[in-house]
């Protein structure tokens, strides 16, 4: 509930109500067990992205697991791309720079054959 607190007051948050985030709360709390310290909680809603950033739990977004399909070799870097604006197509706020960046990102992490 602490936790679900400091996201709710965070500058960031569009939702003022702590109870609409103890999801975010729970798994933030899950990622701090120390069976779990070294795990990579997948985190997109930027106040709960800035209260677990600042409690130490390694971060990251949608963008940052596409990153890492590519690099395992299960998506290529246009993919990636059309993923991410499909995303932006159905409201995730993913600027044509940010898109442009992932891609440029992805594209080295090809393996030339």
């Amino acid at each position: 509930l602490t936790i679900a607190s400091h996201i709710a007051q965070h500058a960031d948050t569009n939702d003022p109500i702590t109870e609409h985030h103890l999801g975010e709360a729970q798994v933030i709390a899950l990622a701090l067990r120390p069976a779990h310290r070294n795990d990579v909680l997948l985190l997109d809603e930027l106040a709960a992205r800035a209260i677990a950033k600042q409690m130490g739990v390694k971060l990251s977004g949608f963008p940052g697991v596409l990153l890492l399909a590519v690099q395992g070799e299960l998506l290529s870097a246009e993919e990636l791309r059309k993923r991410l604006e499909r995303c932006r197509e159905q409201g995730t706020h993913y600027g044509a720079a940010f898109i442009k960046q992932g891609y440029e990102m992805a594209k080295p992490m090809r393996r030339t054959q």
